[in-house]
């Protein structure tokens, strides 16, 4: 059973500066282009989508991230989707009007060059969506998409109202074993991501976390909240156990 290796390591005496991974995607990605990619992702995280490239469940579905930037972190999480099927990169892009809170200014051209030169797929599982994440368009574009996604990655406006209908949009997309990923829950910068993750908590969603940590919340849904937190439990990067809004998380 995988369950208790979920961000373990069979190396657990490596020193945290030490990263070695099983999936040779991801070490491709790792060691070979990560670098070459603008934006901010913690290593640490390949750490922790290596163990969850190999879980018995969610191993079906696509990867959709809202807010991608120049694809840094999105390179990273579609290098363990299977090519059948279907990732989704949404991001305003160059319409920068739309970027209200200025918290990324994400550029077309260079993502659509970086995706051919550092995609796991070469970009040939994409789908570039332009567009705000709470246009209704853009919302109504995902109706037939409901439960298909193996991830899903918030990390576009900051502001309060956009966490909260990101939320939303990915409780009713995510697959039922999936796992949402929250960006800077708590960074000081953009406290309007807190404050949305607050009002979403208090209405009761399905959709709940289980970890927290390297800038990032992990969420999933209240059925399989059990068996990923019992897995994270046991990780070595495990630092303690929080009350997160009500519900128990690994603090990372």
């Amino acid at each position: 059973m995988l369950k208790n290796a979920l961000f373990s390591h069979k190396r657990n005496h490596i020193k945290r500066t030490t990263i070695i991974l099983e999936n040779k995607k991801l070490k491709d990605y790792l060691h070979t282009n990560f670098d070459n990619v603008e934006g901010w992702c913690d290593r640490v995280l390949f750490e922790i989508f290596d163990q969850l490239a190999s879980t018995e469940i969610n191993q079906k579905g696509g990867f959709l991230e809202i807010g991608v930037h120049h694809g840094k972190f999105y390179f990273l999480v579609n290098s363990i989707i299977d090519r059948k099927y279907q990732s989704f990169a949404l991001d305003v892009f160059d319409d920068q009007s739309l970027n209200i809170d200025k918290s990324g200014s994400g550029n077309l051209q260079t993502f659509k060059k970086n995706l051919k030169n550092f995609d796991a797929h070469n970009g040939k599982n994409t789908q570039i969506i332009s567009g705000d994440s709470t246009d209704q368009t853009v919302i109504k574009f995902f109706d037939d998409k409901i439960g298909s996604f193996r991830f899903i990655s918030i990390d576009g406006s900051h502001t309060v109202e956009h966490t909260i209908s990101d939320l939303h949009l990915a409780n009713r997309l995510i697959a039922n074993e999936g796992v949402v990923i929250l960006d800077d829950v708590l960074n000081y910068h953009w406290p309007g991501v807190i404050e949305g993750v607050s009002y979403f908590l208090k209405s009761k969603p399905t959709l709940i976390p289980f970890a927290i940590g390297y800038n990032k919340l992990f969420l999933v849904k209240l059925s399989f909240h059990s068996y990923y937190l019992d897995a994270a439990s046991n990780s070595h990067l495990k630092s303690k156990i929080v009350d997160f809004f009500g519900y128990k998380t690994v603090a990372l």
